[in-house]
């Protein structure tokens, strides 16, 4: 009889913990994530830890936009915490799954558009520079406390226009993304549809450090707009194109 009571006891009081984990509020998953990715902030944050909304959604204090989240189910069977995301910046939409474990953190099957506006702080050129959107198929993006660690998939800039150093019609270019060994990435930069012919290589480590090389050219050898943007490059070598290579710190 006592086991039976005592049996019905432990009942209830698994019952009452899994109700309370349903109710949990959502400032828990702002705790969670500020653990792993101290530069990302939400504001706004309404809902529970299970399914919940957050009307700002900001990294490095640049507002990217709301973000929507619910729990995978399927996570538990991989040892992980699992999320489906949605991430509105006005009328563009990104969305994903969102894996953590320890330190790290997994993005996969990132897609959707973001204007390259939102990116202003992060390119090595003047604000405002270049405007178009950015098309995102990433199968997966991996952070170790905070740092990129590898990335695979495809990136595309598409009807991306330039206003610096002189105001010019870019067009279209892809990045194709894959690990480095032993951490990092490389990228390999090619046109899509553009008035420049561009094949150039990245490398970016865990570290921030990147490196930047490849060649420009004019389509038209007679675009003398495309050639008077080029000449910041230097002069081209004998096949008409312009060589560069950069180095530096992300």
């Amino acid at each position: 009889m006592k086991w039976q009571r005592l049996r019905w006891w432990l009942f209830g009081a698994l019952a009452y913990l899994i109700f309370l984990s349903f109710t949990l509020p959502a400032q828990y998953a702002v705790g969670w994530l500020g653990k792993r990715m101290p530069d990302v902030r939400l504001s706004g944050v309404t809902g529970t830890l299970w399914s919940g909304r957050a009307e700002a959604l900001s990294l490095q204090s640049v507002q990217l936009g709301s973000l929507q989240w619910s729990f995978d189910w399927l996570a538990p069977f991989t040892a992980s915490y699992g999320y489906r995301f949605v991430l509105q910046a006005g009328d563009q939409t990104l969305t994903g799954r969102a894996d953590a474990r320890g330190s790290h953190l997994w993005l996969r099957g990132f897609d959707g558009h973001l204007p390259v506006s939102l990116l202003d702080r992060w390119l090595p050129i003047p604000s405002h520079s270049v405007s178009g959107m950015l098309e995102m198929h990433l199968r997966q993006v991996e952070f170790n406390a905070g740092r990129l660690q590898s990335a695979e998939g495809e990136l595309q800039l598409q009807d991306a226009t330039l206003a610096w150093p002189r105001a010019y019609t870019l067009g279209s270019f892809r990045m194709t993304l894959a690990p480095a060994s032993p951490d990092g990435l490389n990228a390999l930069l090619s046109d899509l549809a553009s008035p420049l012919k561009l094949q150039a290589n990245l490398g970016l480590t865990a570290a921030g450090a990147y490196h930047l090389a490849g060649t420009l050219a004019a389509r038209d050898p007679s675009d003398s707009a495309a050639r008077n943007l080029l000449s910041g490059l230097g002069a081209p070598d004998s096949t008409g194109q312009y060589p560069f290579d950069f180095k530096g710190q992300w």
